[in-house]
């Protein structure tokens, strides 16, 4: 499987992490918040801690990885 890896600048990756501390941040725990309401149904409630989970995952994963990436950069 063929793969490619962007080089992005500066800047793409500073706006791209203030989407990522919003998806943290905000995004994720509504998701997880709206997964613990009792009168939904079960699919839809762990679907929604599922995703709010995940969100939560990926988002802070790649966030400390451009973090890194942004101070080796600098430097």
């Amino acid at each position: 499987m063929p793969t490619e890896k962007a080089n992005s600048t500066i800047v793409e990756i500073q706006k791209s992490q203030r989407v990522r501390v919003i998806d943290v941040f905000l995004i994720a725990p509504i998701l997880i918040y709206a997964g613990n309401q009792k009168t939904l149904p079960k699919w839809l409630r762990y679907s929604l801690y599922g995703i709010g989970v995940a969100t939560a995952y990926y988002n802070a994963k790649n966030y400390l990885k451009n973090k890194e990436t942004l101070s080796n950069t600098v430097r």
